[in-house]
Protein backbone atom coordinates (compact mmCIF):
# COMPACT_ATOMS: atom_id res chain seq x y z
CA UNK A 1 0.00 0.00 0.00
CA UNK A 2 1.01 3.63 -0.54
CA UNK A 3 2.46 5.49 2.41
CA UNK A 4 0.21 8.34 3.45
CA UNK A 5 -0.44 10.47 6.47
CA UNK A 6 -3.51 10.00 8.64
CA UNK A 7 -6.61 11.73 7.36
CA UNK A 8 -7.15 15.26 8.64
CA UNK A 9 -9.55 15.26 11.60
CA UNK A 10 -11.62 18.11 10.16
CA UNK A 11 -12.11 16.16 6.94
CA UNK A 12 -12.91 13.01 8.89
CA UNK A 13 -15.65 14.92 10.75
CA UNK A 14 -17.00 16.34 7.50
CA UNK A 15 -17.21 12.92 5.84
CA UNK A 16 -18.88 11.42 8.91
CA UNK A 17 -21.40 14.27 8.98
CA UNK A 18 -22.21 13.71 5.31
CA UNK A 19 -22.65 9.97 5.81
CA UNK A 20 -24.94 10.50 8.80
CA UNK A 21 -27.03 13.11 6.99
CA UNK A 22 -27.47 11.03 3.86
CA UNK A 23 -28.05 7.67 5.53
CA UNK A 24 -26.41 4.35 4.74
CA UNK A 25 -27.48 2.45 1.62
CA UNK A 26 -29.77 -0.47 2.37
CA UNK A 27 -30.61 -3.64 0.50
CA UNK A 28 -33.05 -2.50 -2.17
CA UNK A 29 -34.02 -2.89 -5.78
CA UNK A 30 -32.05 -1.14 -8.50
CA UNK A 31 -34.97 1.20 -9.12
CA UNK A 32 -35.20 2.27 -5.47
CA UNK A 33 -31.42 2.57 -5.13
CA UNK A 34 -31.27 4.77 -8.24
CA UNK A 35 -33.98 7.07 -6.90
CA UNK A 36 -32.31 7.23 -3.48
CA UNK A 37 -28.89 8.07 -4.90
CA UNK A 38 -30.32 10.83 -7.07
CA UNK A 39 -32.12 12.34 -4.09
CA UNK A 40 -28.98 12.08 -1.97
CA UNK A 41 -26.85 13.83 -4.57
CA UNK A 42 -29.34 16.67 -4.91
CA UNK A 43 -29.34 17.19 -1.14
CA UNK A 44 -25.56 17.06 -0.98
CA UNK A 45 -24.71 19.31 -3.92
CA UNK A 46 -27.59 21.51 -4.99
CA UNK A 47 -27.58 24.14 -2.22
CA UNK A 48 -25.90 27.35 -3.32
CA UNK A 49 -26.36 29.27 -0.08
CA UNK A 50 -23.55 27.30 1.63
CA UNK A 51 -20.85 28.81 -0.59
CA UNK A 52 -19.66 32.24 0.52
CA UNK A 53 -18.94 34.55 -2.38
CA UNK A 54 -20.58 32.39 -5.06
CA UNK A 55 -20.37 34.48 -8.26
CA UNK A 56 -24.09 34.73 -8.98
CA UNK A 57 -23.28 37.57 -11.36
CA UNK A 58 -22.33 34.78 -13.77
CA UNK A 59 -25.22 34.70 -16.22
CA UNK A 60 -26.89 31.32 -16.68
CA UNK A 61 -29.42 30.46 -19.34
CA UNK A 62 -30.93 27.12 -20.37
CA UNK A 63 -30.50 25.97 -23.95
CA UNK A 64 -31.58 22.99 -26.02
CA UNK A 65 -28.77 21.36 -27.99
CA UNK A 66 -30.92 18.86 -29.84
CA UNK A 67 -34.33 17.36 -29.41
CA UNK A 68 -34.47 16.39 -25.74
CA UNK A 69 -30.80 17.22 -25.01
CA UNK A 70 -30.61 20.21 -22.67
CA UNK A 71 -27.76 22.26 -21.24
CA UNK A 72 -27.03 25.33 -19.15
CA UNK A 73 -24.80 28.07 -20.52
CA UNK A 74 -22.76 30.09 -18.01
CA UNK A 75 -21.20 33.38 -19.09
CA UNK A 76 -18.84 35.26 -16.75
CA UNK A 77 -19.46 38.94 -15.98
CA UNK A 78 -17.75 41.75 -17.87
CA UNK A 79 -17.21 39.42 -20.82
CA UNK A 80 -15.51 41.25 -23.66
CA UNK A 81 -14.99 39.72 -27.08
CA UNK A 82 -15.36 36.02 -27.84
CA UNK A 83 -14.49 33.83 -24.85
CA UNK A 84 -13.11 30.30 -24.58
CA UNK A 85 -15.74 27.58 -24.26
CA UNK A 86 -15.76 24.57 -21.92
CA UNK A 87 -18.21 21.74 -22.56
CA UNK A 88 -18.69 20.17 -19.11
CA UNK A 89 -20.08 16.76 -18.04
CA UNK A 90 -21.22 16.36 -14.44
CA UNK A 91 -20.31 13.42 -12.23
CA UNK A 92 -22.59 10.98 -10.45
CA UNK A 93 -21.66 7.51 -11.64
CA UNK A 94 -23.60 7.91 -14.92
CA UNK A 95 -26.68 7.39 -12.72
CA UNK A 96 -27.07 10.48 -10.52
CA UNK A 97 -26.15 14.15 -10.72
CA UNK A 98 -27.47 16.83 -13.04
CA UNK A 99 -26.84 20.33 -14.30
CA UNK A 100 -28.69 21.48 -11.16
CA UNK A 101 -26.45 19.63 -8.69
CA UNK A 102 -23.35 21.06 -10.38
CA UNK A 103 -24.70 24.58 -10.79
CA UNK A 104 -22.58 26.05 -7.93
CA UNK A 105 -19.35 24.57 -9.26
CA UNK A 106 -20.11 25.61 -12.84
CA UNK A 107 -20.72 29.20 -11.68
CA UNK A 108 -17.47 29.19 -9.75
CA UNK A 109 -15.43 27.71 -12.58
CA UNK A 110 -16.95 29.91 -15.29
CA UNK A 111 -16.21 33.03 -13.28
CA UNK A 112 -12.74 32.02 -12.12
CA UNK A 113 -11.54 30.68 -15.50
CA UNK A 114 -13.32 33.38 -17.56
CA UNK A 115 -14.86 30.80 -19.89
CA UNK A 116 -18.32 30.24 -21.26
CA UNK A 117 -19.26 26.90 -19.73
CA UNK A 118 -21.85 24.59 -21.28
CA UNK A 119 -23.05 22.09 -18.66
CA UNK A 120 -24.71 19.13 -20.40
CA UNK A 121 -27.77 17.23 -19.17
CA UNK A 122 -26.77 13.97 -20.81
CA UNK A 123 -28.93 10.86 -20.58
CA UNK A 124 -28.24 8.60 -17.61
CA UNK A 125 -28.37 4.93 -16.69
CA UNK A 126 -30.08 2.66 -15.96
CA UNK A 127 -32.82 4.12 -18.18
CA UNK A 128 -30.22 4.98 -20.83
CA UNK A 129 -27.10 2.79 -20.51
CA UNK A 130 -23.92 3.05 -22.56
CA UNK A 131 -23.52 4.43 -25.22
CA UNK A 132 -26.28 7.04 -24.71
CA UNK A 133 -24.16 9.41 -22.59
CA UNK A 134 -21.21 9.11 -24.99
CA UNK A 135 -23.48 9.93 -27.92
CA UNK A 136 -24.85 12.97 -26.07
CA UNK A 137 -21.32 14.16 -25.28
CA UNK A 138 -20.32 13.90 -28.93
CA UNK A 139 -23.45 15.83 -29.91
CA UNK A 140 -22.64 18.52 -27.34
CA UNK A 141 -19.09 19.03 -28.61
CA UNK A 142 -20.31 19.22 -32.21
CA UNK A 143 -23.03 21.68 -31.19
CA UNK A 144 -20.55 23.90 -29.35
CA UNK A 145 -18.17 23.83 -32.29
CA UNK A 146 -20.94 24.86 -34.68
CA UNK A 147 -22.80 27.40 -32.54
CA UNK A 148 -20.36 28.92 -30.03
CA UNK A 149 -20.02 32.15 -32.01
CA UNK A 150 -23.76 32.75 -31.68
CA UNK A 151 -23.44 33.16 -27.91
CA UNK A 152 -20.07 34.90 -27.69
CA UNK A 153 -17.81 31.86 -27.75
CA UNK A 154 -14.54 31.38 -29.59
CA UNK A 155 -14.63 28.07 -31.48
CA UNK A 156 -10.84 28.10 -31.78
CA UNK A 157 -10.60 27.81 -27.98
CA UNK A 158 -12.86 24.88 -27.17
CA UNK A 159 -12.25 22.62 -24.16
CA UNK A 160 -13.95 19.44 -22.95
CA UNK A 161 -14.08 18.31 -19.36
CA UNK A 162 -15.94 16.72 -16.49
CA UNK A 163 -15.68 15.19 -13.05
CA UNK A 164 -15.74 11.50 -12.10
CA UNK A 165 -18.09 9.70 -14.53
CA UNK A 166 -18.33 12.96 -16.48
CA UNK A 167 -14.55 12.92 -16.86
CA UNK A 168 -14.85 9.39 -18.20
CA UNK A 169 -17.21 10.64 -20.90
CA UNK A 170 -14.87 13.53 -21.70
CA UNK A 171 -11.88 11.20 -22.03
CA UNK A 172 -13.73 8.71 -24.23
CA UNK A 173 -15.02 11.41 -26.58
CA UNK A 174 -11.65 13.19 -26.71
CA UNK A 175 -9.98 9.91 -27.69
CA UNK A 176 -12.54 9.39 -30.45
CA UNK A 177 -12.31 12.93 -31.81
CA UNK A 178 -8.53 13.08 -31.74
CA UNK A 179 -8.18 9.69 -33.41
CA UNK A 180 -10.27 10.86 -36.36
CA UNK A 181 -8.39 11.97 -39.44
CA UNK A 182 -8.47 15.71 -39.99
CA UNK A 183 -8.72 18.66 -37.63
CA UNK A 184 -10.54 18.27 -34.33
CA UNK A 185 -11.84 21.23 -32.32
CA UNK A 186 -10.37 20.53 -28.88
CA UNK A 187 -7.75 22.81 -27.36
CA UNK A 188 -7.85 21.40 -23.80
CA UNK A 189 -9.11 18.40 -21.81
CA UNK A 190 -10.08 18.65 -18.13
CA UNK A 191 -10.37 15.40 -16.13
CA UNK A 192 -11.31 15.82 -12.46
CA UNK A 193 -10.83 12.63 -10.38
CA UNK A 194 -11.80 10.60 -13.46
CA UNK A 195 -13.26 7.12 -13.86
CA UNK A 196 -10.63 5.57 -16.12
CA UNK A 197 -10.95 1.84 -15.54
CA UNK A 198 -13.34 -0.87 -14.46
CA UNK A 199 -13.49 -1.97 -10.79
CA UNK A 200 -12.49 -5.42 -12.09
CA UNK A 201 -9.02 -4.03 -12.84
CA UNK A 202 -8.21 -4.37 -9.15
CA UNK A 203 -6.56 -1.02 -8.44
CA UNK A 204 -5.32 -0.89 -4.80
CA UNK A 205 -7.26 2.31 -4.03
CA UNK A 206 -10.46 0.27 -4.31
CA UNK A 207 -9.29 -1.59 -1.21
CA UNK A 208 -7.59 1.25 0.68
CA UNK A 209 -10.50 3.65 0.24
CA UNK A 210 -13.35 1.14 0.03
CA UNK A 211 -15.50 2.75 2.74
CA UNK A 212 -15.66 5.92 4.76
CA UNK A 213 -14.49 8.44 2.16
CA UNK A 214 -17.71 9.46 0.42
CA UNK A 215 -17.67 7.38 -2.75
CA UNK A 216 -17.67 3.73 -1.67
CA UNK A 217 -16.23 0.88 -3.70
CA UNK A 218 -19.45 -1.16 -3.70
CA UNK A 219 -21.46 1.81 -4.97
CA UNK A 220 -18.90 2.37 -7.73
CA UNK A 221 -19.23 -1.27 -8.74
CA UNK A 222 -23.02 -0.86 -8.81
CA UNK A 223 -22.69 2.26 -11.00
CA UNK A 224 -20.75 0.19 -13.54
CA UNK A 225 -23.43 -2.49 -13.56
CA UNK A 226 -26.07 0.11 -14.36
CA UNK A 227 -24.04 2.00 -16.96
CA UNK A 228 -22.38 -0.72 -19.01
CA UNK A 229 -24.22 -4.03 -18.61
CA UNK A 230 -22.76 -6.63 -20.91
CA UNK A 231 -19.91 -4.38 -22.06
CA UNK A 232 -16.39 -5.75 -21.71
CA UNK A 233 -14.48 -3.94 -18.93
CA UNK A 234 -11.51 -3.88 -21.32
CA UNK A 235 -13.43 -1.82 -23.89
CA UNK A 236 -11.65 1.57 -24.05
CA UNK A 237 -14.99 3.28 -24.74
CA UNK A 238 -15.89 2.59 -21.11
CA UNK A 239 -12.36 2.12 -19.68
CA UNK A 240 -10.09 4.72 -21.34
CA UNK A 241 -7.06 3.41 -19.45
CA UNK A 242 -7.36 0.23 -21.54
CA UNK A 243 -6.81 2.09 -24.83
CA UNK A 244 -3.66 0.57 -26.30
CA UNK A 245 -2.36 3.74 -27.96
CA UNK A 246 -3.57 7.23 -27.13
CA UNK A 247 -4.15 9.66 -30.00
CA UNK A 248 -2.60 13.11 -30.17
CA UNK A 249 -4.64 14.65 -27.37
CA UNK A 250 -4.66 18.36 -26.49
CA UNK A 251 -3.08 19.62 -23.23
CA UNK A 252 -4.78 17.74 -20.40
CA UNK A 253 -5.28 18.40 -16.70
CA UNK A 254 -5.87 15.40 -14.41
CA UNK A 255 -6.76 15.80 -10.74
CA UNK A 256 -6.66 12.97 -8.21
CA UNK A 257 -7.27 12.66 -4.47
CA UNK A 258 -5.56 10.41 -1.96
CA UNK A 259 -8.76 9.25 -0.23
CA UNK A 260 -10.64 8.21 -3.37
CA UNK A 261 -11.41 4.77 -4.77
CA UNK A 262 -10.60 6.23 -8.22
CA UNK A 263 -7.17 7.50 -7.19
CA UNK A 264 -4.98 4.85 -8.80
CA UNK A 265 -6.69 4.76 -12.18
CA UNK A 266 -6.40 8.55 -12.35
CA UNK A 267 -2.71 8.36 -11.48
CA UNK A 268 -2.21 5.64 -14.09
CA UNK A 269 -3.96 7.69 -16.76
CA UNK A 270 -1.82 10.75 -16.03
CA UNK A 271 1.26 8.55 -16.44
CA UNK A 272 -0.14 7.08 -19.67
CA UNK A 273 -0.71 10.56 -21.05
CA UNK A 274 2.83 11.61 -20.20
CA UNK A 275 4.28 8.47 -21.81
CA UNK A 276 2.28 9.23 -24.96
CA UNK A 277 3.79 12.71 -25.19
CA UNK A 278 0.64 14.58 -24.18
CA UNK A 279 1.21 17.89 -22.39
CA UNK A 280 -0.29 16.71 -19.10
CA UNK A 281 -0.61 18.57 -15.82
CA UNK A 282 -1.37 16.39 -12.80
CA UNK A 283 -2.74 17.90 -9.59
CA UNK A 284 -2.85 15.45 -6.68
CA UNK A 285 -4.59 16.32 -3.41
CA UNK A 286 -2.78 14.28 -0.73
CA UNK A 287 -5.27 15.16 2.01
CA UNK A 288 -8.59 15.20 0.15
CA UNK A 289 -11.31 12.81 -1.00
CA UNK A 290 -13.45 12.17 -4.09
CA UNK A 291 -15.43 15.22 -5.22
CA UNK A 292 -13.32 17.62 -3.16
CA UNK A 293 -13.11 20.66 -5.50
CA UNK A 294 -16.75 20.35 -6.66
CA UNK A 295 -18.73 19.69 -3.47
CA UNK A 296 -20.10 22.99 -2.08
CA UNK A 297 -19.43 21.93 1.51
CA UNK A 298 -15.74 21.27 0.97
CA UNK A 299 -15.25 24.46 -1.06
CA UNK A 300 -16.73 26.40 1.85
CA UNK A 301 -14.80 24.62 4.63
CA UNK A 302 -11.38 23.59 3.30
CA UNK A 303 -8.83 26.08 1.95
CA UNK A 304 -7.18 23.39 -0.20
CA UNK A 305 -10.43 23.10 -2.18
CA UNK A 306 -10.36 26.78 -3.03
CA UNK A 307 -6.68 26.42 -3.94
CA UNK A 308 -7.50 23.49 -6.24
CA UNK A 309 -10.29 25.45 -7.91
CA UNK A 310 -7.87 28.35 -8.46
CA UNK A 311 -5.31 25.97 -9.97
CA UNK A 312 -7.90 24.43 -12.30
CA UNK A 313 -9.15 27.85 -13.40
CA UNK A 314 -5.61 29.13 -13.88
CA UNK A 315 -4.72 26.13 -16.02
CA UNK A 316 -7.78 26.71 -18.21
CA UNK A 317 -6.98 30.40 -18.64
CA UNK A 318 -3.36 29.75 -19.60
CA UNK A 319 -4.16 26.80 -21.87
CA UNK A 320 -6.98 28.57 -23.67
CA UNK A 321 -5.21 31.90 -24.08
CA UNK A 322 -5.95 33.54 -27.41
CA UNK A 323 -3.41 32.65 -30.08
CA UNK A 324 -1.95 35.59 -31.98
Amino acid sequence: MRERKAIDLALRRFLDEQAAALGAPAEMTDEVRTRMLRQRMVRALESRTSIPGLPNQVVMRPVEIASGLLARLYTPPRAEGPLPVLVYLHGGGWVAGSVATHDPFCRLLSGAAEVILASIEYRMAPEHPYPAAVDDTLAAVQWADQHAEQWGGDVTRLALGGDSAGANLAAVVANRLCATAGKHPLRALLLLYPVMDSPQAGHPSYIENATGYGLEANIMRWFWQQYAPGVSPADPDVSPLQLHQLPALPPTLVTTAEYDVLRDEGLAYAQKLEAAGVAVTHLHAPDMHHNFPVHPGTVARFPQCNAALADIAGWLRSTLVRRR
